[in-house]
Formats: structure tokens, C-alpha cells, sequence
């Protein structure tokens, strides 16, 4: 009988000492995480892409100009340099307001008539020196539970970031503003 009710404790503390790693895609030649797609968009040409790619950037990122890294609408290409911060989790994994610091991200967006292809890569901890986030996908580091809990928060981050911005492209804005 007391087996019986050991069980549940024991199943338990199993789940709760699992870490949970986001499913992050490494790009096999480079050996760095890369998020990458290609949306189709029927009827759009290159530039009606980049005008709403532009746009959406200028809606979702505080002071886009400065995050513009490249933008060349005739050559259909955009690349964008973001930032977000990074929080801390106490011993019980609950996130705190403090920061573990800046994560860093290349996004870029290249345009063709009715589809755009994106990329983002380049994720790294803004440091002093460069660290690419590459190394918190250890499970044998001391850290690991902390860089599970910080990766699938970083994780989270971009699916958003990504999602908004295909979104954004796919929809025609000046066919939504004459629906009246």
C-alpha cells in the first residue's frame, strides 16, 4: 500500500527534472541554428512583397531604420538586425525580471514575383565576445537546464517574429483598406 502511493511522487519528480529543448533546426553546413522558408504568395511581384515586408517592419520593430542592416527594393533584399532581451529563471524555473542579457538575430528577406524567401541566423548572446547560442544546445553542460529554459524562450521569440512577418506579407494591405 505504501508502494501505491509512492508511485505518483516518483512519476512526478521524473516529469518535473525533464528539460524541455526546443525543436531547433541546425543548418548541417554551417552547424548553426537557422530558421528558414520560403511562403509562396500568388499575384504579388518582388516589389509589393518588399513594400509589405517594409511595412510590417515598421510595425512590429521600435525604430526599424536603425535595425536595417541592407535595403535594396530593385535587387529584392532586405536584412534586418534585431535584438531581444533574455530572462533569468530562478531554482524553480519560474522566469524573473531580471535579464541574462541581449539575444541578437540576422533576419534576412530576399523577394521574388509571387514568393520571398527568409533566413534568420546569426544568434548569439550580445556579450563582449562573441557567443553563439550553439553552445546552450550542450545537454551535458552544468548549465543545461537554465540554457533549455533560455532557448525555448528564444524559440518562442522568433516562431512570433516569423509568424507576424508571413502574415504581414501575405496579406494585400490596399485590398484590405477598400473592403469597406
Amino acid at each position: 500500500m505504501v508502494l501505491v502511493a509512492a508511485l505518483p511522487f516518483s512519476v512526478l519528480a521524473q516529469k518535473k527534472g525533464e528539460l524541455n529543448w526546443p525543436a531547433m533546426e541546425v543548418d548541417p553546413s554551417t552547424n548553426l541554428i537557422a530558421y528558414s522558408g520560403v511562403p509562396e504568395v500568388a499575384g504579388a511581384t518582388a516589389a509589393d512583397l518588399y513594400d509589405r515586408a517594409f511595412k510590417w517592419g515598421q510595425d512590429y520593430y521600435k525604430n526599424f531604420g536603425e535595425k536595417l542592416r541592407k535595403q535594396d527594393k530593385e535587387a529584392g533584399e532586405m536584412e534586418i538586425f534585431a535584438r531581444f532581451p533574455v530572462y533569468v529563471y530562478d531554482k524553480k524555473g519560474v522566469k524573473t525580471t531580471s535579464t541574462q542579457g541581449l539575444a541578437q538575430y540576422t533576419l534576412t528577406i530576399r523577394f521574388r514575383d509571387g514568393r520571398y524567401k527568409y533566413t534568420l541566423t546569426d544568434l548569439n548572446l550580445k556579450a563582449t565576445s562573441y557567443q553563439p547560442l550553439e553552445a546552450w544546445l550542450d545537454r551535458e553542460d552544468p548549465n543545461a537546464t537554465n540554457h533549455s529554459y533560455y532557448l525555448t524562450d528564444v524559440d518562442a521569440e522568433i516562431t512570433a517574429t516569423l509568424k507576424s512577418m508571413t502574415e504581414a506579407i501575405a496579406t494585400d494591405a490596399k485590398k484590405a483598406a477598400d473592403d469597406w
